[in-house]
């Protein structure tokens, strides 16, 4: 089952909902309307919340604020919606809450038995999710063979497994792997399985343990474990990494958690949300409908969840220094497997990947008085920016790593290395990545 979980917009409800909504038409809400909504609301939660024992307050909360007159002067679906989605956030803490006002869904939602309207809906959500790529935002190699992998949705396997499998297969070859999460709100949990099972041996491991609610009763419950084959490639034998933020939810949670309870991956990165529920989307009068969580999962390792809680990284840092963090273990743990090699990539690749993190600064006045002629070579200083010229043929810009070290622009074998005697520039060297050294000392 499908469960689109829309974190960030119900944080930001007021402000970004009823941007997205303006064009749809309004007709102004009243008190019986909007009581109407409120009971059908509660009626809908004491049928399928997962919490029984939290609909009383929440139905006593909400018939309170419509008794103070707190609804009175909101008369547009739009802000009414978004009232009640932050209400219901206040009163139950429960993140999975979100009202929405889209009549068109509700329309098509009741047509769902005439087969040629399920047809055009189907063919309209393929269609959105083609233009998002199914959730795949970046796929791409870094420095040292390590691949990264970004996407910020779970789409259902049903229309997203070529493209996972595209994706997957691109990154068979790589030393180890980051998956970035950071942006990642949930969806489909069948795509964390998918996912997932890359990264073992064909083994029989159980993922999730599901457990659903109607009415206050447990109505069913089953397991999702790792498929048994999957197109391709399986990436079993390398170290994977996941990127995690505050926003980090539901799906994407659940696939981090798995995961770390089975010592597969190190998670980089901040606390997730704790969003821990299956939702299902349920209608109400005059075009409102509401996201309600109406079950449990657990993890069968621990037997727990993370709801309200979220999941605590492996190793900790802000969001936005993630990546960097998680490239800079990758080859630290690739160089430890390979200390026997005469591979000397991660101590080349770690100034880059630093630099990109924090780049260098480095005043006017010092890199003026690198310039010179160095034999063949010369470096130039125009407009605040160093140049390596070689054989006063052809000039190159110099990116600095370091005050005394600069990245050759366009050029991957050799660095320009600033040689000093007694504070004073003498020489420069070419350093390449095999430890050769050329010097070249200054005219």
């Amino acid at each position: 089952m499908k469960h689109a979980i829309t974190f960030l917009i119900l944080l930001f409800s007021v402000c970004i909902y009823a941007q997205n909504e303006t064009l749809k038409k309004e007709i102004s809400l009243n008190e019986a309307d909007k009581k109407q909504i409120l009971d059908s609301l509660v009626k809908q939660l004491e049928e399928f919340y997962i919490k029984p024992n939290a609909v009383g307050d929440i139905k006593k909360k909400l018939n309170e604020n419509y008794k103070k007159g707190i609804y009175k002067n909101i008369s547009a679906q739009n802000e009414f919606a978004s009232k009640l989605s932050a209400d219901l956030l206040e009163i139950s803490k429960d993140l999975h809450f979100r009202i929405m006002y889209d009549p068109q869904w509700n329309e098509d939602h009741l047509k769902i038995l005439d087969k040629e309207n399920e047809k055009k809906i189907k063919a309209e959500e393929l269609s959105e999710a083609k233009k998002k790529n199914f959730g795949f935002e970046q796929v791409k190699i870094l420095e040292g063979n390590i691949g990264y992998l970004q996407f910020n949705y779970f789409e259902d396997p049903a229309i997203a497994s070529e493209t996972a499998t595209s994706v997957m297969q691109f990154l068979s070859n790589t030393d180890a792997l980051i998956i970035d999460l950071r942006k990642n709100n949930g969806g489909a949990m069948e795509m964390g399985q998918f996912i997932t099972s890359y990264f073992f041996a064909n083994k029989e491991l159980p993922l999730y343990k599901y457990y659903y609610y109607e009415k206050g009763r447990k109505k069913m419950d089953r397991e999702m474990w790792l498929l048994p084959s999957v197109p391709g490639k399986r990436l079993d034998d390398i170290d994977i990494y996941i990127l995690t933020s505050g926003a980090t939810f539901s799906a994407a949670e659940w696939m981090s958690y798995s995961l770390q309870n089975l010592k597969r991956v190190t998670i980089i990165g901040e606390k997730t949300a704790g969003g821990a529920h299956p939702i299902d989307r349920k209608i109400l009068p005059h075009g409102f409908s509401v996201n309600i969580p109406f079950g449990e999962v657990k993890d069968p390792v621990t037997n727990l969840d993370f709801e309200g809680k979220g999941i605590l990284p492996d190793v900790l840092c802000k969001s936005e220094e993630a990546i960097n963090t998680s490239h800079l273990l990758a080859l630290e743990k690739l160089s430890q497997k390979n200390k026997d090699s005469v591979n000397t990539s991660y101590n080349w690749l770690v100034p880059i990947i630093k630099n990109r993190q924090k780049p260098a600064v480095i005043d006017s006045s010092i890199l003026k008085s690198y310039q010179g002629k160095y034999g063949k070579s010369e470096l130039v200083f125009e407009n605040t920016i160093l140049y390596y010229k070689w054989n006063n043929a052809v000039s190159f810009l110099l990116i600095p790593l370091e005050k005394d070290l600069f990245l050759v622009d366009g050029i991957d074998n050799f660095r320009i290395k600033i040689v000093f005697e007694d504070n004073v520039v003498t020489a420069i060297k070419r350093v390449y990545e095999d430890g050769l050294e050329r010097i070249y000392k200054k005219d």
